[in-house]
């Protein structure tokens, strides 16, 4: 029996029942995954420093006033 893990999306709650089912014969087993929104937060965290990031909104501000003076 080989081990072969799989993600599924449900769209809808009898497709939910019916894998809990298959669950009870023994067949598969159910396994919750992770938050997959709370991933890529994780994965970008801490990417740049507090210097650059204060850096680029001064830029962004900077554009922001000169695109309102060219108008």
């Amino acid at each position: 029996m080989t081990n072969n893990t799989i993600k599924v999306e449900l769209l809808s709650d009898k497709a939910l029942a019916l894998l809990q089912q298959l669950e009870q014969l023994n067949i598969l087993r159910l396994i919750k995954a992770d938050d997959p929104a709370k991933e890529p937060k994780r994965q970008w965290a801490g990417s740049i420093s507090k210097e650059t990031a204060s850096e680029l909104l001064e830029s962004v501000e900077q554009s922001r006033e000169e695109w309102e003076r060219n108008i």
